[in-house]
């Protein structure tokens, strides 16, 4: 069944004509994943294939972790654009990537000095099966917001400890959120003005992080503050 929805999506025809115009400005958001990296190259596809893939996985025919909450959020009329702008574009034109796209992917947060001063373990989780540990902590602003039920302000901050089997750290990964960090980031990917980073186990920032990776996936988290255990911290 879930073929033949692909084919009757593949095959579909929009009420929407397609204006390249309009797609090269929604296309922002798309370039940060599929412009100058390893994945898919959407350049010189074909208009009715990019239709139909979007709208696969807009239905939840084809299911994605990053591609899904994009894709939930785009009308026919988006897709349509989008279909448009791609398919005319030349293929090898997304080797580079703009400053626009570079400042969409570029993490702003910094390992918090003194970590874990000025945070609070709210979860630990261990995994039998890879012999590791979880730890959530978060800063006193979270803590102070989830607490009292509000959203969680500028000036919040979550990191996270994955720890090896013999309890020491083997990398982080954290979100914090500072007014102004959200003004450039598309809407299809914006998350307030959360931004997110990874670090090594020597806390030094991991190369190349990606963070449209992040803002996609926390994406449907909006109602929590774009946080996946904020009930965890109340």
């Amino acid at each position: 069944m879930k073929l033949i929805a692909l084919v009757l999506a593949l095959a579909s025809t929009t009420a929407y004509a397609g204006d390249p115009g309009a797609g090269k400005t929604k296309s922002l958001a798309c370039q940060a994943c599929h412009v100058a990296a390893n994945g898919p190259h959407l350049v010189g596809q074909r208009e009715t294939y990019l239709v139909g893939q979007l709208t696969a996985f807009k239905s939840g025919d084809r299911k994605n972790d990053f591609m899904t909450p994009i894709a939930k959020q785009l009308s026919e009329a988006d897709i349509a654009d989008l279909a448009a702008y791609w398919s005319a574009q030349a293929a090898g034109s997304d080797a580079t990537i703009s400053p626009a796209v570079a400042a969409i992917k570029k993490p702003r947060m910094a390992f918090p000095k003194g970590f874990p001063a000025g945070f609070t373990l709210y979860r630990s989780e261990a995994d039998p099966v890879h012999h590791t540990t979880s730890k959530s902590y978060a800063n006193a602003t979270a803590v102070a917001a989830a607490k009292a039920h509000k959203p969680l302000p500028s000036g919040s901050a979550i990191v996270v400890e994955s720890d090896g089997a013999d309890g020491k750290p083997t990398g982080y990964s954290g979100m914090e959120a500072r007014a102004g960090w959200g003004k450039d980031i598309p809407a299809l990917l914006e998350n307030g003005d959360w931004s997110y980073n990874l670090w090594t186990a020597d806390r030094n920032p991991k190369p190349d992080v990606n963070q449209a990776v992040c803002l996609a996936c926390h994406k449907p988290a909006a109602a929590t503050s774009y946080v996946f255990t904020l009930d965890k911290i109340k």
